[in-house]
């Protein structure tokens, strides 16, 4: 027999009270704003999730959250230059794991230049905070206490050649990934890159970088039990990139790396070999479209955001700390059922070979395991009205984790969210 659920409290309730509250007031002057074509935004949106298991444990318990937020953004054309900016804010609230009721937020804005010759770039921030999720591979074991991850991205970039056959482009790169109960796992990284391209047919372009990368973790190396000092990670990368683009919605874009990794406190860790990617999209009619990528990343943080308050059919994207390399695969694809209705699905596989330290008859040891996370998804969205927008979304994971320790788990996630916008 199955314990009977308990009802949801009754500030649940009170938080789902809020955005229609909100809504309807807004709706009240949504009469002056339809006609009216705006480059700004404003809304508030509400979601609702059931897992099956929050803490990602081989027989974790379910649980079903709430998320109350507020929306806005602009984006605006300046003559040849545009600048925009979005942001959000939101409540996330447990009906039983009251402990991992947090506030998430995100902030993404950046400045596009052309000048009238040749020069073109722009710079990018994005600043988010958000309940850690425990799909994280950072850590050997799963852990049940609630950690709270902060990151910090910053991008500028600067191509020079426009639509000359020529290209010349240079980037520079900030990330910093921390974590409220977890600072073995902080890190900051800093990359820059500088190379060309050049266009060899209509269709074809191919073009070459180098690309260096310096991380550094305070707490990223155990030196005794319980003691930890710095870890800097120097990354090395020779890119050979290629872009086929037959059209619009149809080209494959590739990367071939020899990369060398060298840590200062870890040397477990180093790495030196071939790393790239390749990603494709193809869409054969004007409502069907597919994509596929395949990739291999060597380092700190190859793949940067792991959001666990995502909106329902956002995709989630596994921070990979401890990882020597991680290899992926992503297939998706999405179908346009009418101009208001839509449909999407995607598989994902991520495999990292992570290395641990651990303190065996006083002495430190590596730790070598397999990390494999498997990801299935299928989500709809409908285009209610012009203010109005539902989305809902299906998934489930499993991850193998071996080693001294290993454990498994799966879950099941579903959850819906409602927007209201102005515009």
């Amino acid at each position: 027999m199955h314990a009977q659920k308990p009802r949801p409290p009754a500030r649940y309730h009170r938080h789902l009270a809020r955005p229609l509250m909100a809504a309807l007031a807004a709706a009240a002057s949504a009469g002056v704003w339809a006609d009216e074509p705006s480059l700004y935004y404003i809304g508030v949106t509400q979601a609702i999730t059931h897992d099956s298991n929050v803490y990602r444990l081989s027989n974790g318990s379910a649980d079903t959250f709430g998320s109350t937020g507020l929306v806005g953004g602009f984006d605006q054309s300046i003559g040849r230059q545009r600048i925009f900016a979005a942001a959000n804010v939101r409540d996330n609230y447990y009906v039983r794991e009251k402990t991992l009721n947090n506030i998430s937020y995100g902030l993404s804005a950046g400045w596009d230049l052309q000048t009238i010759e040749k020069l073109s770039g722009g710079i990018s921030v994005d600043v988010n905070q958000s309940l850690a999720s425990y799909d994280n591979n950072s850590q050997a074991q799963p852990s049940t206490t609630r950690n709270i991850l902060k990151t910090q991205q910053l991008g500028a970039r600067v191509r020079w050649g426009g639509d000359a056959a020529l290209n010349l482009d240079a980037g520079y790169s900030y990330s910093h990934v921390s974590y409220s109960e977890t600072p073995t796992s902080e890190s900051t990284q800093n990359s820059v890159s500088l190379g060309g391209s050049y266009r060899v047919g209509p269709t074809l372009r191919l073009g070459a970088d180098v690309r260096l990368s310096h991380s550094v973790a305070p707490n990223g190396a155990l030196i005794g039990p319980g003691v930890f000092t710095e870890n800097s990670t120097n990354g090395r990368n020779l890119d050979f990139n290629a872009s086929w683009k037959y059209s619009a919605q149809t080209g494959v874009n590739g990367r071939l790396s020899w990369t060398k990794q060298t840590n200062s406190g870890d040397g477990d860790r180093d790495f030196s070999g071939l790393t790239g990617g390749v990603t494709a999209t193809y869409a054969p009619t004007a409502k069907v479209s597919f994509n596929a990528s395949l990739n291999r990343d060597a380092g700190t943080n190859s793949s940067f955001f792991n959001l666990a308050n995502a909106n329902a059919g956002q995709p989630v994207r596994g921070l990979s700390e401890n990882s020597q390399t991680t290899d992926s695969l992503s297939l998706g694809a999405s179908y346009a059922a009418t101009a208001k209705i839509g449909v999407n699905a995607g598989l994902d596989y991520r495999r990292s070979k992570v290395v641990d330290q651990t303190v065996v008859a006083g002495a430190v040891v590596g730790n070598d395991h397999t990390d494999r996370t498997r990801s299935a998804s299928l989500g709809a969205n409908y285009a209610i009205a012009r203010n109005w927008s539902l989305a809902c979304n299906l998934a489930y994971v499993s991850r193998d984790v071996g080693g001294a320790l290993p454990y498994a788990y799966s879950a099941n996630t579903v959850g819906c969210t409602a927007r209201f916008t102005l515009r």
